[in-house]
């Protein structure tokens, strides 16, 4: 049974330490909104007042939270879990953050004498219920063969991707495709709504062609009921891409699908839907090709 510690407790982070806690491991949790810790709480784990508190407790410490610098704050600031480090821990982030907010965070857990994995992961809510999410994980590579047993509890893939920031850049690579599907998906399914076709019918084939993925299965259902709750927003979708975007400045690479794809998004936004699921993209392309739903 592993000691282990959780910050964060989102859509992604709440159904992860669940499974860690059902797989019999001793959990203290800490989100900065207390409540939506109850349902862990219920399920066993235990609360820590603070990140620092969490580290104090634990031997391996996940954060799951919802950009960089929420990271650089649970991790570095005042009561942050780097105070609460000693030789020998090790941290897992599983966040979606840039490689150079990463790097940071690595550099105080090394100073520390400790090891930070970047493990972010692919999938959706209901991928981290059932403990089936993929695990794209880089860094010190004994520190990661410690972790794996607790990833395969919380994943059903995991991918070994190097000893620095690798997994940083192909998760955000990752989302950069999402967005993009969806923004394809947005366009077919509206010139299909205005030559007459049925919306759950179009959804459904498209699913099940050769351009059908796990993506275009979730989302059949959303598309068609049109009302786009939250899986994964809007805004965090943007925050994705832009990460992307610096990124393919670093590298020099050309990214024209995802610029396009990051202006619908915008567009989405200004209209009010920045915390719709990003699958939204269909009705953003409705309201501009002046098609409206019988």
């Amino acid at each position: 049974m592993a000691k282990i510690g959780w910050i964060g407790l989102g859509n992604m982070g709440t159904p992860m330490s669940k499974n860690l806690v059902k797989a019999g491991h001793d959990v203290v949790v800490w989100n900065r909104t207390k409540s939506k810790a109850d349902s862990v709480l219920a399920e066993g784990a235990k609360w820590a007042d603070s990140p620092k508190e969490v580290a104090e407790k634990s031997d391996f410490i996940f954060t799951c939270v919802s950009d960089g610098p929420t990271l650089q704050i649970v991790a570095l600031g005042e009561n942050g879990y780097v105070k609460g480090l000693s030789a020998g821990k090790i941290a897992v982030d599983m966040s979606t953050v840039a490689p150079s907010e990463s790097e940071v965070v690595n550099d105080a857990v090394e100073a520390a004498g400790c090891k930070l994995i970047r493990g972010p992961v692919t999938g959706s809510t209901v991928l981290a219920e059932a403990g089936t999410v993929g695990v794209l994980a880089s860094g010190d590579k004994a520190a990661y063969e410690k972790v794996l047993p607790l990833f395969e509890v919380v994943g059903a893939n995991q991918f070994y991707l190097g000893g620095g920031e690798e997994a940083r850049v192909l998760k955000l690579a990752i989302n950069s495709m999402l967005a993009a599907t969806m923004q394809l998906e947005a366009e077919a399914v509206v010139l299909c709504e205005k030559a007459g076709l049925d919306v759950k019918q179009v959804c459904d084939v498209i699913a099940g062609s050769a351009v059908g993925s796990p993506l275009t299965g979730y989302k059949a259902a959303v598309i068609a009921e049109g009302e786009y709750p939250a899986a994964f927003s809007v805004r965090l979708m943007m925050k994705d891409l832009d990460l992307a975007f610096d990124a393919a400045k670093q590298y020099g690479v050309a990214m024209p699908a995802t610029a396009l794809t990051r202006q619908q998004l915008a567009s989405a936004a200004a209209t009010g839907r920045a915390e719709k699921d990003f699958s939204v993209l269909t009705q953003v392309m409705e309201d501009a090709c002046g098609y409206k739903r019988p």
